[in-house]
């Protein structure tokens, strides 16, 4: 049986990695963003603990090969060099996109955006949800590119997190903005991201999910922005005990540091489940 102090101390652990996964994840996030987004006045959104350093490999793991044996070399021989061969880039590598829906046309959505569909008519979105799975270690996954949302599934997390519609607090995450390569369609991408907006929305705006062949709908109830280096307690922020049906959306926010590339403030949206 999970007893309240066993909950607390999985909490108290998930809080710490977690923090830390999600400053250090955040600040690649934000990094991908340059002052471009603040010179020409966009409004970033944010929100907790998932990712932000070009050089960050918490979500990703390096295994270092074992070379094979070489073949012995039975002459001192060596003849004329060939040339060393130029190499190109595929033929989209020098694209950039500045336009979501110029970039969608091409290149559509990350083929493992098949979790659901995510639709906020307000600020205009609409796209499409994959799925990361939040393991032992509390790193929570960036999203593929600009585009996709990411639905995170904290099932070994008791107490945590939840599926939408069946009465926990299902957790999205998207970009604000993005400034770098996108590797599933090998093109640059440098504007606005799918999460750009939700910094303005308010109570009782809709937001709908689409998921398991229903389409969920929730009305916003609590806009709040917190400071990055806060001390935030996320397993609150996380917490699936809540009294309704709950999704809460974050993403980056507040201001851009043209030096450190990273925002200073996390948004974080919560909406609960109408009829």
């Amino acid at each position: 049986m999970l007893t309240s102090s066993r909950l607390a101390r999985i909490t108290h652990t998930f809080s710490r990695a977690a923090s830390s996964a999600f400053v250090q994840q955040y600040r690649q996030w934000c990094r991908r963003s340059r002052s471009l987004m603040v010179a020409v006045g966009l409004l970033v959104v944010a929100t907790v603990a998932s990712s932000c350093d070009a050089d960050d490999n918490d979500s990703v793991r390096l295994l270092t090969p074992t070379p094979s044996a070489s073949a012995s070399v039975t002459s001192t021989e060596v003849a004329n060099p060939l040339p060393t061969p130029k190499v190109t880039p595929p033929p989209d590598a020098n694209k950039l996109f500045r336009n979501l829906d110029d970039f969608l046309k091409m290149y559509d959505y990350p083929k493992d955006a098949t979790f659901g569909r995510l639709k906020i008519p307000t600020v205009s979105v609409d796209a499409r949800i994959a799925s990361r799975t939040v393991g032992r270690d509390g790193v929570m996954a960036d999203p593929s590119g600009p585009a996709d949302v990411v639905w995170y599934d904290l099932g070994d997390w008791p107490g945590l997190g939840g599926k939408p519609g069946e009465g926990g607090n299902a957790i999205f995450s998207g970009h604000v903005d993005y400034d770098y390569l996108i590797p599933y369609a090998g093109v640059q991408y440098r504007g606005q991201g799918v999460f750009s907006k939700i910094a303005a929305l308010s109570n009782g705006d809709l937001i709908e999910v689409e998921y398991g062949g229903k389409v969920l709908r929730y009305q916003v109830v609590s806009r709040k922005q917190y400071n990055a280096g806060s001390g935030v307690d996320w397993t609150m922020v996380w917490s699936g005990k809540v009294a309704k049906d709950t999704i809460t959306l974050y993403t980056c926010g507040g201001a851009f540091d043209t030096i450190t590339k990273e925002y200073s403030d996390r948004v974080v949206v919560r909406a609960e489940r109408v009829p």
